[in-house]
């Protein structure tokens, strides 16, 4: 492979370097031929505006013979016929003249070849007036339109003044700019080739470009610049867009020759189609050869190459075989290599004794067997329907008891089976029970941690019933009369009630009694919030009921530990449908946690807030925010997840901001750390019901 790299390598280089060669040959050859062109372009240009200004200067002579003094004089005399004729005949045979005129010191065309007597117009602000009387002998004005035709011309000027100096008048011929474009469009090379004719300070006089803006000036481009650095009748290669004012190839020849006697010059640019066409026809002979011989050598390179690899095919094949029977029969694991047809071609002993009879033929169709559940997907990955790349199976045992198998699945080409998968597993049923057995202790030490908050609260309402039991017998058993003798100070027992008077204080004891019932079923009933499930479907509740029987079960433990517990619940109902219960067992969860956050703090003002809110957007929202230390960075995206916990081992189960995290979720909204607020603050948002409907 080294060689034939190295082979290929050299061919392409010398291919390279002889196409670069060309190239520069070429463009060698086409800068020649650009100069050329350019001073046969600007040799045209001299002799057609070299006999414009033949005729300018006669007009003069003709002017100048007339000995004219004044203005007057001048519009009198250069208006008459005989001006008109004569220069109808001067400019006849000259097609790139377009019209002669002669006009007065202040614009007003005196007379004109065409037609007499002129019409009265006005040139005076028209670029060509105003450098045809600035000082100089000749002007050469910008293309412009013409008033009548509206044909493009640029002016050939010269001034009209007196003896005395006096400015009469001017006398110009106008060149037609498409004589100069159609010559120019007989000479270009190709569709990105072009000619123009500019004037010294880069105004755009005649171009074989079509639908290009005439008369506009274009400054510091490359021939302008090519004018004022002397390098007139010069080609160079231009790399980029050009001509700048009219897009053009990637690369360019440029040649640009400045006319004698006359301030401008012309412009040539040869696009690569023509300049580059012989070049290109020569590369393609030249990259042919080299992929030719590319290819000679890429085949004598696979013909090699072939005959090693055949020389250590078989010993591959043998390797193959030994390594997958090595990872097939590891006794730790149930290993097994399924064909594309779902059928077990190979197993180790653990795999048989698990899912097969021992007897290569049910082994086979072990993938097949109905005591295995969730199959499926481990068949759509066989049949690669699926990228699924681990499966968990269920497989039915006597007794209705189910083990927990989990297999990794790879894709492999094996010599003797050809496409297959390998299945590696372990049975996970201990850890599947362990994990229920860790989630219902989890639930269990929940329980335990508000018993003593639920006692407390059953106890006080069964004293206050205790006590307006013991009145109401004081009351109906009289007491009995102790014997006074002769003690004048002994008190005098109480009168006993009138029959009305003691029906009043007994209806008032058992009134007392039955509230103080009702409020020990209203505790007992919060032990509800340890089943996940309701009988009845979602309700309409007020999400600040919710926070007060969370509040209500924590507010014993909270004691416990020294640590005020705040409320802002506002005075606007929140109402939201779903299942209270269990919206107060993630409000428990969340308000445990706090609690342990505060348990190990030193500080004297530990606090916890609840506060809740209906939000713009409809949502409610409960945030419980401790003073404690926080959580810290390196865990915060971690706390929700199962059995995680900061704790020390055998005191936490790491479950209680999952439970509430999966209870929220299921129940529309989301439970999340706010991240920058001190200590810890847990944000919980849950869909509203904004019409407040007791119905769902």
């Amino acid at each position: 492979m080294v060689a034939c790299v190295l082979h290929i390598l050299l061919v392409w280089s010398m291919v390279f370097l002889i196409i670069e060669h060309n190239y520069e040959r070429a463009v060698e050859s086409w800068k020649t031929s650009a100069e050329n062109i350019a001073l046969t372009v600007a040799a045209h240009a001299t002799q057609t505006q070299g006999a414009a200004d033949l005729v300018v200067k006669s007009m003069v002579d003709w002017i100048a013979d007339e000995r004219i003094e004044t203005e007057q004089q001048f519009r009198q005399v250069t208006g008459e016929k005989r001006f008109f004729e004569a220069m109808r005949d001067r400019i006849l045979g000259q097609p790139q003249i377009g019209l002669a005129l002669i006009v007065a010191a202040n614009g007003d065309v005196v007379n004109t070849t065409r037609v007499w007597p002129p019409s009265p117009v006005n040139v005076g602000q028209r670029e060509s007036f105003r450098i045809a009387i600035e000082p100089g002998a000749m002007a050469l004005s910008g293309t412009a339109s013409g008033l009548i035709t509206g044909q493009p011309r640029f002016y050939i000027a010269r001034k009209i003044v007196s003896r005395s100096g006096e400015l009469l008048g001017v006398v110009g011929v106008g060149l037609e700019a498409n004589f100069f474009a159609a010559f120019y469009k007989r000479v270009a090379l190709g569709p990105d080739s072009s000619l123009a004719l500019f004037r010294n300070d880069g105004t755009l006089l005649a171009t074989s470009l079509p639908d290009q803006k005439l008369g506009v000036r274009f400054e510091g481009t490359l021939p302008q610049r090519m004018i004022e650095a002397g390098e007139s009748g010069r080609a160079v290669l231009a790399d980029g867009v050009f001509p700048s004012y009219a897009g053009g190839s990637p690369a360019s020849i440029v040649a640009v020759t400045k006319l004698e006697g006359f301030p401008a010059y012309v412009t040539v640019a040869v696009g690569e189609s023509a300049f580059l066409a012989p070049w290109s026809d020569r590369n393609l002979l030249i990259v042919g050869i080299g992929i030719l011989l590319t290819i000679l050598t890429v085949l004598a390179g696979v013909r090699m190459a072939r005959l090693i690899e055949r020389t250590g095919a078989a010993a591959r094949e043998a390797s193959e075989r030994q390594v997958l029977a090595a990872i097939v029969d590891t006794p730790s694991a149930m290993t097994a290599v399924v064909d594309r047809h779902g059928k077990v071609v190979h197993a180790n002993s653990l795999f048989r004794r698990l899912l097969g009879t021992g007897t290569d033929g049910a082994v086979a169709e072990a993938l097949y067997n109905p005591a295995l559940e969730g199959v499926e997907p481990l068949l759509m990955f066989i049949n690669g329907k699926a990228p699924t790349a681990e499966v968990d199976l269920g497989l039915l045992q006597p007794g209705d008891q189910t083990r927990r198998l989990r297999f990794s699945l790879s894709r492999q080409s094996l010599p003797d089976s050809g496409e297959s998968v390998i299945l590696v597993g372990h049975d996970e049923t201990l850890r599947h029970q362990a994990e229920r057995a860790i989630a219902l202790s989890g639930k269990l030490v929940t329980l335990g941690e508000i018993t003593t908050g639920i006692a407390h609260e059953l106890s006080q309402p069964l004293n206050v019933i205790r006590m307006a039991a013991q009145n109401a017998l004081a009351e109906a058993e009289p007491e009995p009369h102790a014997a006074t003798g002769g003690d004048e100070d002994a008190e005098e027992p109480m009168p006993a009630m009138s029959d009305h008077e003691f029906r009043d204080f007994a209806a008032g004891k058992l009134n007392r009694i039955v509230a103080q019932v009702d409020r020990a079923a209203v505790v007992i009933s919060r032990m509800r919030i340890f089943s996940r499930s309701t009988r009845d479907g979602p309700q309409s509740f007020d999400l600040r009921d919710a926070c007060l029987g969370a509040i209500a079960l924590m507010a014993q433990p909270y004691r416990t530990a020294g640590i005020a517990l705040n409320k802002e619940l506002g005075e606007e109902p929140l109402m939201m449908a779903g299942h209270q219960p269990l919206i107060e067992q993630a409000l428990v969860a969340v308000l445990g946690n706090a609690r342990d956050a505060l348990s190990d703090a030193v500080r004297s003002d530990k606090a916890v807030g609840v506060s809740a809110e209906r939000g713009a957007d409809g949502h409610l929202r409960v945030r419980i925010s401790d003073n404690g230390p926080g959580v810290p960075e390196a865990i915060r995206d971690r706390i929700f997840e199962p059995f995680f916990t900061t704790k020390p081992e055998g005191q936490g189960t790491g479950l209680g901001l999952a439970v509430a995290y999966g209870i929220l979720r299921d129940a529309g909204g989301s439970l999340a750390l706010e991240v920058g607020s001190p200590g810890a603050t847990f944000r919980i948002d849950l869909p509203g019901n904004m019409s407040g409907d007791s119905q769902t």
